[in-house]
């Protein structure tokens, strides 16, 4: 819809062109001596504003049009006449335009010469209809009724007629905008301009009576027939307005008649031919115009489709030797029309030289009329720039009729490509030929589109069903191949299977299934059949491709597989051996998927419980927790893919086993995770008997004190290790241990020793180590002792507590001690400090034994 804006501007401009109109009609263009306008303008113009206007906009044109002829005549005569001649010069332009918008042609396009029949008719209506408007609206009595409706009847219809040219046409904005920036066109204009008003100008503002009105129809036409309607409309307006003018002030050739009423109808008939001349000259020339644009469109279509399609014709008169050629054959050719002419001449010039001989052989036996149809010819043709193409011409003969001689129309198809393109089918199609041939551990076999025959069969359905290819193609069909027995279950299950596999097809592209075939010696075999169409470019069917693959193979190594996984878990479930396998995914590392009995006995729990655990779950320590996270971690890595270790376990009844874990990675194929298979034995028994025999080695069996080996070792670790503080050997032999032995027996002595040895071991320190060396001998080591004052005091603190009476199972005993101690220097050994702190208890013994003595070495 319009703004507001818009449409003021539409009635302001429309008022004041109606008044300056309407003006001219009333003064400028009105007779003297008759009082009336030779024609109304402003019908003419009322006329153009609706035809062409929008719809929208009609209220405020025709309120523009009432607004200025109203100002008009009540200025210059506010009469009843003016007024009715104002209401029906507005039913006049609505029922034009009404008529128009429903007759007139809708585009360019539809245009005819019988518009101008039609916008006549239009305009003789609507004239008519308006005068009889205001003949019943202006009869006052004062002048006849047919007097007023004459009068109307000629100025309006002369007015509509003038600009009949442009009522006749469909012109549109975007017309209008590209004829106003033709520059030549408005050149031509200006010149038609100034020769039409000049010739109006001699001929009705002078006294000169020698060209007649008549010639006013030579500038005319130029206009009409070059210019267009709109360009000839302005054309007539100005003879129209020239011509009034002239003869209402007294010149020109109709002034001779004598005659007021005679004058002015001599004139108005004479604008009226021009009008319709124009008109009609106009529509002709418009329609040339549109005729020729649209053969320029055709031709140009036609150039570029033969150009989009590889396309040239010739026609040829073969007796004048003359030819024709079109773009599309100078471009295949790649000659330029300017530079070169068609001829027979310049078209062998073009032909590849092994190919002349034969083309000019068939153009000789085509010109000789031999060839009465369409024949097809093929040959080379060598472009300017030396590269070759393939062409295919096809040729007609046209008979000679009358005058016009035999002619030959050809069309040459360029298919270098097309060519090459089968070239490269052809090779695809070997190859692949050659590969379904090589393949030859599975079936491949085509058939027509209906499923019929075989029309494929290669290399490996030759091996897998024993048919020789011409045994099978075009004599089996696909079911020939098949189980006959088993094809008829189906059919009886309700799975029919031809069209089982028609819908698989449709709905997913490929029918896939498992079938007994027999082969050609009448053995069966598992198959899968995989069974696709094949489809032309188009998507039409024409065929089908089956690809079977023997299973007798797969079937067998899946049941030996069945075999060997109901093996493994025979021996997995039944092993007297712990074992389990845990996960080794990214996302559940470490997760136990599987135990069996003997795991879970060895673990002390159930089998639930293992399988809600993770590796690391039951083991004794961080030690060996973090140990086991780092394995784990190695495996996933790749790093290794077995791991043996020993693990102490914790049983929740608070029991410890002992484990030998030996851990195998298993890395599947295919997207599968890798898991763990781990090994658990029970090492317990074995593990407390080398820890036994171990310490046995290394203690007496009678004290359990550490041993001399034990002592050896220890000291030497020491003296290697040197920690803070000094390394203090205390070497003791009982005195008077032999007279208890030898009273009381072995018995007593053995228990003697056992107490003796307590007493030490608790008047050390809680880091000295006691040591039994044999017989009534024990040594301390004293590490990290500040000074050897310190082993001094620790010397005579095993003397306190030995002095004290010994309560035997049978008797009580005293015995004593000399004690003798060496404090390690530089560069001793184990054997050195011992010995050093043996002389020293040998010194003590000579001294009165009881004592304490320090070697000072």
């Amino acid at each position: 819809m319009p703004k507001l804006g818009a449409r003021l501007l539409v009635l302001l401009a429309t008022t004041l062109a109606a008044a300056g109109l309407g003006w001219a009609g009333l003064d400028l263009l009105r007779n003297q001596h008759s009082g009336e306008p030779v024609f109304w303008p402003l019908a003419g113009f009322g006329a153009v504003m609706l035809v062409f206007g929008s719809r929208r906009l009609w209220p405020w044109m025709m309120a523009g049009l009432a607004a200025g002829s109203a100002l008009i005549v009540l200025a210059v005569a506010p009469n009843l006449v003016n007024l009715s001649g104002l209401a029906a010069g507005l039913v006049e332009n609505l029922l034009i335009a009404v008529l128009l918008r429903r007759l007139r042609p809708r585009s360019a396009l539809h245009e005819s010469l019988f518009d101008a029949v039609r916008v006549l008719g239009c305009v003789l209506t609507s004239s008519a209809v308006g005068s009889v408007v205001f003949a019943i609206i202006g009869a006052s009595g004062e002048r006849p009724l047919l007097d007023l409706w004459s009068e109307f009847a000629r100025n309006h219809l002369l007015a509509l007629l003038l600009v009949s040219p442009c009522l006749a046409v469909s012109m549109d904005r975007e017309e209008l905008r590209e004829q106003f920036r033709d520059r030549r066109a408005n050149l031509e204009w200006l010149a038609q301009l100034t020769v039409t008003a000049a010739v109006a100008g001699v001929v009705f503002l002078t006294q000169e009576t020698v060209l007649g009105s008549s010639f006013l129809v030579l500038p005319l036409i130029w206009g009409s027939l070059r210019l267009g309607p709109l360009r000839a409309m302005t054309g007539l307006v100005v003879v129209a307005t020239t011509a009034t003018v002239g003869t209402n002030h007294g010149l020109g050739r109709y002034v001779m008649l004598g005659q007021e009423d005679a004058e002015t109808m001599a004139l108005q008939t004479a604008i009226a031919v021009l009008a319709v001349t124009t008109m009609v000259t106009a529509m002709a020339g418009r329609l040339r115009e549109r005729t020729m644009a649209l053969l320029r469109q055709r031709t140009g279509d036609l150039n570029t489709a033969e150009r989009l399609a590889g396309l040239g014709s010739v026609r040829w008169d073969p007796a004048a030797g003359e030819m024709v050629w079109s773009d599309g054959l100078h471009l295949l050719l790649g000659t330029d029309p300017a530079q070169v002419e068609a001829s027979p001449q310049a078209y062998e010039d073009r032909l590849h030289p092994d190919d002349l001989a034969g083309v000019r052989a068939d153009g000789a036996r085509i010109a000789q009329g031999s060839a009465d149809k369409a024949e097809f010819l093929e040959y080379r043709i060598v472009r300017p720039d030396g590269e070759v193409r393939d062409v295919v011409i096809r040729s007609m003969v046209e008979p000679a009729r009358g005058s016009t001689p035999m002619q030959v129309f050809a069309t040459l198809h360029d298919v270098t490509e097309a060519r090459a393109a089968e070239a490269e089918v052809t090779q695809a199609h070997a190859q692949l030929s050659a590969v379904l041939g090589a393949v030859t551990g599975t079936a491949i076999v085509g058939t027509d589109r209906n499923g019929g025959v075989l029309t494929f069969f290669n290399a490996g359905a030759e091996a897998i069903f024993g048919y020789r290819a011409e045994e099978a193609i075009g004599r089996l069909t696909p079911s020939a191949l098949h189980d006959h027995a088993e094809l008829e279950r189906l059919a009886a299950e309700g799975r029919p299977p031809v069209q089982e596999m028609m819908e698989d097809i449709e709905r997913d592209g490929v029918h896939t299934r498992t079938y007994t075939f027999v082969r050609k010696d009448g053995s069966a075999f598992f198959g899968q059949l995989s069974l696709s169409a094949k489809r032309a470019p188009d998507g039409s069917r024409f065929g089908f491709i089956g690809v079977i693959t023997d299973l007798s193979f797969v079937l067998r190594t899946q049941a030996e597989l069945e075999e060997s996984e109901k093996r493994f878990r025979l021996a997995f479930d039944t092993s007297p051996m712990g074992m389990a396998i845990v996960s080794l995914s990214e996302s559940d590392p470490g997760r136990v998927l599987r135990v069996n009995a003997a795991l879970c006995e060895f673990a002390g729990v159930t089998e639930e419980r293992l399988l809600d655990a993770r590796v690391g779950d039951f083991l004794g320590g961080p030690a060996q927790v973090s140990e086991a996270v780092a394995n784990l971690a190695d495996v996933m890595a790749g790093r290794v893919d077995e791991i043996s270790s020993e693990r102490r376990l914790f049983r929740p009844d608070g029991g410890e086993r002992w484990g030998r874990v030996t851990a195998s990675a298993v890395r599947p194929d295919g997207d599968r995770d890798a898991y763990l298979i781990m090994l658990v034995e029970d090492i317990t028994a074995r593990k407390e008997l080398t820890e036994r025999l171990q310490h046995e080695a290394d203690h007496d069996s009678l004290t359990g004190l550490p041993n001399r080996l034990h002592l050896h070792r220890r000291l030497e670790r020491e003296l290697r290790e040197r920690r803070s503080g000094q390394i203090a050997v205390l070497y003791l032999d009982l005195d008077g241990f032999k007279a208890v032995n030898d009273n009381q027996g072995h018995g007593a002595g053995d228990e003697l020793l056992i107490q003796v040895a307590d007493r030490i071991a608790a008047a050390v320190r809680s880091t000295d180590v006691v040591a039994r060396l044999g017989g009534d001998e024990f040594a301390v080591l004293c590490p990290g002792v500040p000074d050897v004052a310190t082993a001094m005091r620790i010397g005579r603190s095993i003397l306190a507590s030995l002095s004290r009476e010994f309560d035997l199972s049978q008797t009580n005993a005293r015995v004593g001690a000399s004690i003798g101690v060496a404090v390690a220097v530089e560069g001793d050994t184990g054997p050195d400090l011992l010995h050093a702190a043996d002389q020293a208890m040998y010194a003590a013994k000579r001294s009165g034994k009881g004592t304490v003595r320090l070697n000072m070495r």
